[in-house]
């Protein structure tokens, strides 16, 4: 802990002393600025699909809206986004049942405001519906006769944020997703927010990741990008709760009583440097967070503490370019993770994460990857319950657009030991018009190892289908 909070202390230090020798008339950062706000301030947003609606080209003079526009189109309708999405997933293997049958409506929202302020809002509500693995039973009453049914509701906000630029430099308050790691599928590095685990057999890291309430800053400087989080009440990953199709009951219905530990300081922050060397780049990065599973300990035959465990991640990650060819790679120490025994027991222990992918593509309609992952315990022993001493992974990755890229088709393999796993998505996506896309996906994990985290899945072997229609 001494370590990194020196080695935090360091790049605060830098980091200050970058703002304080910054000068108004600075070589502006490579890339086009946009009504004082650079590019490179806006965090990946600029795969949305309208990123600035509303906004004036001043270099071209063409306004995106009209400024005889009223005040509900300029500030309500064209900032918006609208969806809404239909899912139905059947498990085709014996006994053959409906996994999802749901509906989802997601709003986005984005908007410029003042030339220096910048609103956000993705947020997305559910409802599932019967035979849903998400759904519950519940009793309700018709004509004063109850009866039962099985429903529920749900949401999640992804990011709900203010952003204000001022010069070099940018801050956004709010509910957020922050994602500094390189990789499509592990997180070495990126373990900053927590990960959605109620709906399994999901791997897409992008689409698991939690929103949660931070203050990030960042500042662009010739000598690089410098990245601060603070997060004051810190998420934790969702598991499926009780009554739902996948949940799990770890003490097989013993009469046991959960008890939370009080932990005090729960804060969570963090600093990153990145610098770009053409369509290369290179990071370190110091974090000290709590970990996003809570831990267990029991402390009697009827009672379990639980616990929420500080760790810290000292870890690099860079991105290489070689024609069509992009090798990038991440690895992380981390300092005092806690594992279980078999006595429900806490054990601290160091470890190294570390993986390298290899992404080419041909050309612009062609992609393949492979990717390798290496989770490594140090000081691991057998009394460490369920976890290897190095759990690896690898992944191969193809997608292909076709009709004029209409047609998306994609397939991802994964082989996981020493707990031999085997995992295999295809998935195809077909966009009708400009507002209807329709999807299917097969997704078939295979195991026959008991101790794999895929073994009660191991049977799970899906067809997926989706409507999506955007307004």
């Amino acid at each position: 802990m001494l370590t990194l909070r020196t080695l935090v202390l360091f790049f605060l230090l830098l980091f200050c002393s970058s703002i304080h020798g910054q000068t108004t008339d600075e070589t502006k950062k490579t890339g086009d600025s946009i009504k004082g706000i650079e590019l490179g301030m806006l965090d990946g947003l600029m795969d949305q699909k309208d990123p600035f609606p509303g906004f004036v080209d001043e270099e071209i003079g063409n306004d995106t809206t009209s400024t005889n526009g009223s005040f509900w189109d300029e500030y309500i309708f064209d900032p918006a986004a609208l969806g809404v999405s239909y899912e139905l997933t059947y498990k085709f293997t014996k006994p053959d049942e409906t996994i999802k049958n749901r509906m989802a409506f997601r709003l986005e929202y984005s908007k410029f405001l003042f030339n220096s302020f910048y609103l956000h809002l993705d947020a997305k509500s559910f409802t599932f519906l019967k035979n849903d693995s998400r759904s519950r039973p519940i009793t309700y009453y018709s004509n004063d006769e109850p009866k039962e049914k099985g429903f529920a509701f749900g949401s999640i906000t992804r990011n709900a944020f203010l952003q204000y630029s001022f010069g070099k430099a940018s801050v956004k308050m709010g509910i957020q997703t922050l994602a500094w790691g390189e990789s499509d599928f592990a997180a070495v590095t990126d373990e900053i927010n927590p990960f959605d685990f109620r709906d399994p057999l999901n791997l897409n890291i992008d689409e698991l990741r939690l929103g949660q309430l931070m203050v990030a800053l960042s500042l662009y400087t010739s000598f690089g990008d410098w990245n601060v989080f603070f997060v004051p009440d810190p998420r934790f990953n969702e598991l499926p709760k009780e009554g739902t199709r996948f949940y799990v009951d770890p003490f097989e219905g013993r009469d046991v009583t959960f008890q939370d530990d009080d932990n005090g300081n729960l804060f969570e922050y963090g600093v990153r440097w990145q610098k770009t060397f053409g369509k290369s780049d290179v990071s370190l990065i110091a974090t000290s967070l709590i970990d996003n599973t809570i831990q267990q300990q029991q402390v009697s035959e009827t009672l379990i503490l639980e616990r929420k465990k500080r760790f810290s991640t000292l870890g690099t990650t860079f991105n290489y370019a070689i024609g069509n060819l992009l090798v990038r790679g991440e690895a992380a120490i981390k300092f005092s993770k806690m594992y279980n025994n078999s006595a429900l027991q806490l054990i601290e222990r160091n470890g190294i994460d570390a993986t390298v992918g290899f992404e080419y593509a041909p050309n612009s309609d062609t992609t393949v990857g492979l990717e390798l992952v290496n989770n490594h315990i140090i000081d691991w022993d057998e009394a460490i319950l369920g976890v290897p001493r190095n759990n690896y992974t690898v992944f191969f990755l193809a997608t292909k657009q076709l009709l004029k890229n209409n047609l998306s088709l994609s397939y991802i393999s994964m082989f996981n030991g020493p707990y031999t796993t085997f995992f295999n998505l295809l998935s195809g996506s077909y966009k009708l018009n400009d507002n209807i896309t329709l999807s299917l996906d097969t997704i078939i994990p295979t195991t026959e190892n008991e101790r794999s985290s895929f073994y009660q899945f191991r049977e799970q072997q899906h067809l997926a289908f989706k409507v999506q229609y955007l307004f």
